[in-house]
């Protein structure tokens, strides 16, 4: 097993998924993703900090709302101990928030979750591809945040002001730790011009 998919109101992925039915048995139909129907008692294991999540898991999904406080810290803990990836979705959520310190994990509402890019993101993980949480979200994340480092180094090179340079460094700091390499304005252009050419 590779991916965790844990949706205790499993009516929803009918609601929102672009093909309804025919997507929920594509979902069913990819090994390594389990998608289990007692969904609602493993939710209850791990709100007790008792649940012994499977080993070699890739990816945990699960409904953020069906998760008390003492749940989300004991799901962070094992996450952060397994290096596992995980990805809490809910109606409740109405800003995206993507974090790599300690989890990698992406907060997203589940509108925007069960969209066209959901079922090509989970072949990608279930075939052993490279993939990134932000995909969930953009299929070209990483152009944005390259057109954006690229924004603020052309601003850190006007800036006069210390403390505004200061929260722009602090800015390019989090992008490059995203992206995963080191940014310099060569590198950022060369970058941006095989992404656009690949549109």
């Amino acid at each position: 097993m590779k991916i965790l998919f844990l949706e205790d109101r499993p009516g929803r992925q009918k609601l929102f998924l672009p093909n309804k039915e025919k997507d929920v048995e594509k979902m069913q139909s990819l090994s390594g993703l389990v998608m289990p129907e007692g969904c609602k008692e493993i939710l209850a294991w791990i709100n007790q900090g008792k649940y012994d999540f499977p080993k070699g898991l890739k990816l945990i999904i699960i409904h953020k709302s069906a998760l008390e406080t003492k749940g989300l810290i004991y799901l962070n803990d094992i996450c952060k101990e397994e290096k596992i990836k995980l990805v809490c979705f809910s109606g409740g959520i109405s800003q995206l928030v993507f974090n790599n310190e300690g989890v990698e994990m992406l907060n997203i509402n589940s509108s925007d979750f069960y969209s066209e890019r959901l079922i090509p993101f989970l072949e990608r993980v279930t075939n052993e591809q490279p993939f990134h949480l932000l995909e969930l979200a953009n299929e070209q994340w990483e152009l944005s945040y390259l057109c954006l480092a690229r924004q603020i180094i052309g601003s850190l090179n006007i800036e006069t002001d210390e403390d505004s340079k200061e929260l722009l460094k602090e800015k390019l700091d989090r992008i490059e730790k995203i992206l995963n390499f080191p940014l310099s304005e060569n590198e950022l252009n060369n970058r941006i011009t095989r992404k656009i050419l690949q549109l």
